[in-house]
């Protein structure tokens, strides 16, 4: 396990260069994963589905079922087992980070021999010295995991007592592809999302501002006890009707806790950028992956509530600047699509499972090729 970690320093990949040009591969390499995702031709003939279906960890339970933790959790449980049970028909597993992920990773102690482990969407919080021992315990199983934010790889390591080559940043993806919105300036500031948001620090910054806000979530407990100044509409919408929200908004501001262990907002930070928005994002750490201050965004510290109001001041009465911000916003988030990130988690678990059985290494640097673009219309302001 050792030796395998340390070896994965040889395997230095460029994450915005990777694309899905055609891919060497002496010896197949079998990949098992829990369901479909975006992949080139040649990773999908080496990798079996335990679900068919372009769903999201699973089928979502409906009806009253829906919101319980509960039945979401035998969910993943089952899938856990059903991913051990055909585990050793595969070179390597790939699985999110959640229950189902870390429940395989538990799961992999039972067996001396076993395939190689990557997991991605490592959501995860700071926990009591219980949960961080389970957390070391699940984890040292797991061979790569692929984290969306570079300093989630030195917080990992130290949280769980692990070795930060167990961690591997590599860059998220806008999820774009295959939606219609319309491109507009409806005069208005867009914020949103459902999870590790600060909105009280956001309302502050925005409070007598004479700028027009819509603030959209589905998680209303998010605001209680919370004043929200006149400015500020707040809506509960779908996920069109989000995306078509942040598309006619002048600014995005994504008000993100920056004081947890995870970073957040990464998604909706480059879904806006792609769309061409000015977006400001309050976590400078976690965001400078994805946003270069002053050019492709601006990033202001959270709790500086000066500084959240100057930025959002400044691109506002600028709007020739906002304009001009999205459009390098825009260049940067187009390299950025999920074909090209699930590709590169793939050639992890290719990599990795060439060096355990002293296969001749596949992981490639295919040359760049143009992104694949959203079916959407642009209309001047």
């Amino acid at each position: 396990m050792t030796t395998l970690n340390k070896a994965m320093n040889g395997l230095q990949v460029d994450s915005v260069a990777m694309t899905a040009a055609p891919l060497e591969q002496p010896s197949p390499v079998r990949i098992l994963t829990t369901h479909a995702h975006e992949l080139p031709a040649e990773l999908l003939r080496s990798t079996s589905f335990l679900q068919t279906g372009k769903v999201w960890q699973g089928t979502r339970p409906a009806g009253i079922f829906k919101k319980s933790n509960l039945l979401r959790r035998a969910l993943e449980l089952k899938r856990a087992w059903k991913l051990f049970r055909q585990a050793p028909n595969f070179d390597a597993v790939i699985t999110v980070g959640s229950l189902e992920g870390l429940a395989f990773a538990a799961l992999q102690n039972l067996r001396r021999c076993r395939p190689v482990h990557v997991m991605y969407d490592c959501y995860w919080y700071a926990g009591s010295i219980l949960r961080n021992a389970w957390m070391r315990f699940c984890l040292r199983q797991v061979d790569c995991c692929a984290v969306w934010a570079s300093v989630e790889v030195e917080r990992y390591a130290k949280a769980f007592g692990l070795a930060r080559n167990k961690f591997r940043f590599v860059a998220h993806h806008h999820s774009l592809n295959d939606y219609a919105y319309q491109i507009a300036d409806r005069g208005y500031v867009f914020t949103g999302g459902n999870s590790d948001r600060d909105y009280g620090f956001f309302f502050q910054a925005m409070r007598d501002l004479p700028v027009k806000c819509i603030l959209a979530t589905n998680r209303v407990d998010l605001l209680a006890g919370v004043d929200v100044p006149a400015n500020i509409q707040i809506v509960s919408v779908s996920a069109t009707d989000f995306r078509q929200l942040m598309a006619e908004a002048r600014v995005v501001v994504m008000p993100v806790r920056a004081d947890l262990l995870r970073t957040a907002g990464q998604q909706s930070i480059l879904n806006a950028m792609y769309m061409g928005k000015a977006v400001i994002l309050t976590d400078p750490e976690g965001g400078r992956d994805y946003i270069e201050d002053g050019k492709t965004g601006l990033l202001v510290s959270q709790g500086y509530v000066e500084g959240l109001r100057a930025a959002i001041k400044e691109v506002w009465e600028h709007p020739d600047k906002a304009r001009a911000m999205g459009g390098q916003a825009r260049a940067a988030a187009a390299k950025l699509t999920t074909e090209r990130c699930n590709t590169e988690i793939w050639q992890l678990a290719w990599g990795l499972s060439a060096l355990r059985s002293n296969r001749p290494r596949t992981i490639a640097t295919p040359a760049p090729i143009a992104p694949t673009k959203a079916n959407v219309s642009t209309e001047q302001p």
